[in-house]
């Protein structure tokens, strides 16, 4: 059977995968000239340190059981490191406490009082049986369990924040309960942190494209599909962003709303971060990683750094020297003074869905016999993350795959 599948995203290529693995004549179409779609590489330019920045940190958790096979499946299973959870997050003062999955962590969390510590556990297991009222956030339902705006703001919206793309005061509180209840309170290993040590552009797009050949597939990039008919094939994997997916399909542009993310790419003239990772309170750099080590290419003179912030439309119209500007002045207000040698800013401004109260996302299924969706954004059960994106993949040839063996069987 010939099946086309439009977007080389992750779900698009985990659908190809599984598909040329089923032994089926895969025909994969990107519009861009790199496969990988939202999780990409930036184009190098002349003064870049090595490796060129990617738009936006990436991490997962332990809990990614699709995401960590399909590494495994194009050859990049040894491409992260993985470690047991502990974030380390810096107040305004520059005093560091980490969230860790454990009472003792929980309860010698410095940046709450004693009493916000002690209910810290408390909400965690409270949050295992908890239901969320109609058109509440989750940060509502939090309060609702006696949490406060300290303790959102200082804790909960560290952890849930990167996770969902919006803060807990704008998150549907199903998302937020699935995040606890599958990264703090499932299996220890769930809360893993996975850190990439290679560029996503290469770790990703490149291995999955070279996987996609080695198993027969036919990969276009470049290729634009203007519509579905133009398509020679029994069936059609959509897997492409939300408005872009219902101009092919013919439907009417699903009720989904854009979550940005904004990332800024630093090299100052000497380090500025001890560890690996860490989390800032009060400051628009919500999250800094210290690229530079994580990629095993720290820089001749200094540290290669990358800023993520989540969920920030108000960025996106920050003038990029500005942006620089006032990025790297809140790090080096906070971890002292240094020089900026380099700095490039990447913004996504349709990175991922925003899952606000009662957002409805649609299924794999859609109205045309043989044509089936897949996306990060799509209903997967999961929020719009990488493993979304593999699940949704992974769904979508799945459906194909059951559709051919109810004919046969018939």
């Amino acid at each position: 059977m010939k099946v086309a599948v439009v977007g080389g995203g992750l779900a698009g290529l985990s659908a190809a995968l599984d598909l040329a693995d089923a032994g089926h004549v895969v025909t994969l179409h990107e519009t861009r000239p790199t496969l990988g779609g939202a999780v990409q590489t930036l184009p190098e330019r002349e003064g870049d340190p090595e490796p060129p920045p990617d738009n936006g940190q990436h991490i997962a958790l332990g809990c990614f059981t699709e995401y960590l096979r399909f590494l495994g499946r194009i050859g990049e299973g040894g491409s992260f490191i993985r470690t047991r959870l502990a974030l380390p997050v810096l107040d305004e003062n520059g005093a560091s406490s980490a969230i860790e999955p454990s009472l003792r962590a929980l309860l010698a969390y410095r940046h709450l009082s004693l009493k916000g510590r002690i209910r810290l556990p408390l909400t965690t297991l409270r949050l295992r049986s908890a239901h969320s009222h109609p058109n509440e956030t989750f940060g509502q339902l939090l309060r609702r369990l006696g949490e406060t705006d300290r303790s959102i703001d200082c804790f909960w919206d560290v952890f849930i924040r990167p996770a969902l793309n919006l803060p807990c005061d704008e998150a549907d509180p199903k998302a937020g309960l699935f995040t606890v209840r599958t990264a703090l309170l499932g299996p220890r290993a769930n809360s893993d942190l996975v850190l990439p040590v290679k560029p996503l552009g290469r770790m990703h797009g490149d291995a999955a494209g070279a996987a996609l050949e080695a198993a027969g597939a036919t990969v276009l990039t470049e290729t634009r599909v203007s519509t579905l008919d133009e398509l020679e094939a029994d069936a059609i994997v959509v897997a492409v962003p939300p408005r872009e997916s219902a101009r092919l399909l013919g439907e009417p542009e699903p009720a989904l709303e854009d979550s940005p993310i904004v990332s800024v790419h630093l090299w100052f003239d000497r380090p500025l971060l001890g560890r690996p990772l860490a989390a800032l309170l009060d400051s628009d750099a919500h999250w800094v990683f210290d690229r530079g080590s994580l990629t095993g290419s720290k820089p001749e003179r200094g540290q290669y750094l990358t800023v993520v912030s989540s969920g920030v439309p108000e960025l996106l119209e920050v003038r990029g020297r500005e942006l620089v500007e006032r990025i790297a002045g809140q790090l080096t207000d906070r971890l002292g003074d240094a020089e900026l040698l380099w700095s490039r800013v990447s913004r996504e401004p349709y990175a991922t869905v925003a899952l606000r109260p009662g957002v409805q996302r649609p299924g794999v299924e859609t109205s045309q016999p043989n044509v089936v969706r897949a996306g990060a954004w799509t209903d997967t059960g999961w929020p719009a993350t990488m493993e979304s994106a593999i699940r949704s993949g992974r769904a979508a040839a799945q459906h194909i795959l059951s559709g051919i063996s109810a004919r046969v069987t018939a």
